[in-house]
């Protein structure tokens, strides 16, 4: 009945459109909903799904609301210029300038400012792309791309498989990083161009989302030749680009390079709004030197442009390089080293009571943890995925499961860290109880298998049996309430 009704209501576009946006977002819609409050709703949903930075809250509305961002004057209260007002693109090739490590002083001109990266990334592909044009993307991908691609640019995004790699490296170290190399990008143009799709660019993220995976400044340097040799463009969204958080880790900008293979066909996304946890203020930026793009995209300024108000405040806070430099990134580090090694330790600790283990990346930048329960899952399916992504929404919490990036095997979860410690020792305290749950549910389902087969029945997993003893003892309830 409501198919119809869509059917008869809107175009096809409109139903693929909505289609697309309650598949993607119901969990949000339910958040939204019954949102969490420490006085006023303490049995609402907290959600760690959403990639925004609440750690520093405090510092960033006690600077948003000094005298010096309380400014008005007429041209802030009348249209902007298509790409932004002057005085925040300035503003913006400055910043990039200095935190990009840019080897020369970035062009104003070359800024175009809308309202969020998503914006501007769909913007992009619809300049870029004609319908049925496709970008190649690793994957596990930012589902963001997957729903912008297909409102106004309507490209295919294709997926640039990772996973045995991967597996092989989480087994043997957390510490290696998932690597994607150019031959699986060869690979993966190929195999597209085999089924006639034409391929116009190379999407990236650096650091990479959920994985927090940061690329080596040789490989980026190979991943643009890749691109240059087959004439593609390639966008790359630097977004958390201040949010590594170990000393130790060095992050390179695209920009930082001294040249680029084809700067023309370089595009980099960036904003602010991660790393100081300002999403709210829907701001984004694309820096590229192709001026045929910079004009194409001024147009789309008509339809997603930033408020003067917002621009100026934006334009003040990203000019005060004492105290970002001295007061906001150093705290901002600092809390997120905190609330990583928090959630490490409580994954940990888990691993121990309930006999299992957790596969996690353990990184050093990004404001998530992408880790793997495959070990609840019986058998390992989306299906039995997207039960357990359920059953933690029964504990009211929300996280996104690996479908949701493409990832083609199941068991996958993004868990974001950057929440106030009250609320995420909260979060952790449901992730914990749905956790014991579905070991409970694993351990009776694989008992009532092992019951009904002989030992040593092959259609029966070998865990069933190597666990039978072990882990009743561990989640036993009535051992449990006994002591």
């Amino acid at each position: 009945m409501r198919a119809s009704v869509l059917s008869n209501s809107l175009s096809r576009r409109g139903v693929h459109i909505s289609t697309l946006y309650k598949s993607k977002f119901k969990s949000y819609e339910i958040y939204h909903r019954d949102k969490y409050h420490k006085v006023l709703n303490t049995s609402g949903f907290l959600n760690l799904s959403i990639s925004e930075n609440r750690l520093c809250t405090d510092l960033i509305t006690e600077r948003l609301c000094q005298s010096d961002m309380n400014y008005i004057e007429d041209v802030i209260l009348q249209y902007p210029n298509s790409t932004g007002h002057p005085f925040l693109q300035a503003a913006v090739a400055q910043f990039l300038t200095c935190y990009c490590r840019a080897p020369h002083c970035l062009s104003v001109k070359n800024v175009v400012i809308l309202n969020g990266c998503c914006a501007v990334f769909s913007a992009l592909a619809t300049v870029l792309c004609d319908p049925g044009d496709c970008f190649l993307v690793p994957v596990p991908f930012h589902y963001g791309f997957m729903f912008g691609s297909k409102f106004f640019a309507y490209i295919e995004l294709i997926p640039v498989y990772l996973e045995k790699q991967t597996v092989l490296q989480f087994i043997n170290a957390d510490t290696q990083p998932l690597e994607l190399n150019v031959r699986k990008l060869e690979q993966a143009l190929h195999e597209a161009r085999t089924r006639r799709k034409k391929v116009k660019g190379l999407l990236l993220t650096n650091p990479e989302k959920p994985t927090g995976d940061i690329y080596p400044k040789e490989l980026l340097k190979e991943y643009l030749e890749f691109a240059k040799r087959h004439e593609l463009h390639v966008v790359v969204d630097e977004i958390y680009m201040l949010s590594v958080f170990d000393e130790s880790a060095r992050f390179h900008s695209v920009l930082s390079l001294e040249s680029l293979p084809d700067p023309n066909k370089t595009h980099v996304i960036w904003s602010p709004t991660k790393d100081f946890g300002i999403s709210g203020l829907c701001f984004g930026v694309l820096y590229t030197q192709n001026e045929d793009v910079v004009s194409a995209m001024s147009p789309f300024g008509y339809l997603h442009s930033v408020s003067g108000i917002t621009q100026y405040k934006l334009c003040r806070l990203l000019q005060d390089r004492d105290w970002i430099n001295k007061v906001y990134l150093p705290t901002n580090r600092s809390r997120l080293w905190d609330a990583h090694a928090y959630v490490t330790e409580q994954l940990r600790q888990l691993e121990q009571q309930y006999n299992f283990k957790i596969i996690f990346h353990n990184r050093c930048s990004g404001l998530y943890m992408w880790i793997n329960l495959k070990k609840l899952l019986e058998p390992c399916t989306f299906k039995e995925e997207l039960l357990l992504h359920r059953r933690f929404r029964n504990h009211k919490l929300i996280l996104c499961r690996g479908r949701s990036y493409m990832f083609k095997k199941p068991g996958w979860f993004r868990l974001t860290f950057a929440e106030n410690p009250p609320q995420l020792k909260e979060a952790m305290h449901r992730f914990g109880k749905a956790i014991e749950e579905q070991k409970q549910h694993w351990i009776e389902k694989m008992l009532k298998d092992a019951i009904e087969a002989e030992p040593g029945d092959p259609t029966v997993p070998r865990r069933a049996w190597d666990q039978m003893s072990t882990s009743t003892e561990k989640v036993d309830p009535a051992r449990n309430s006994a002591s």
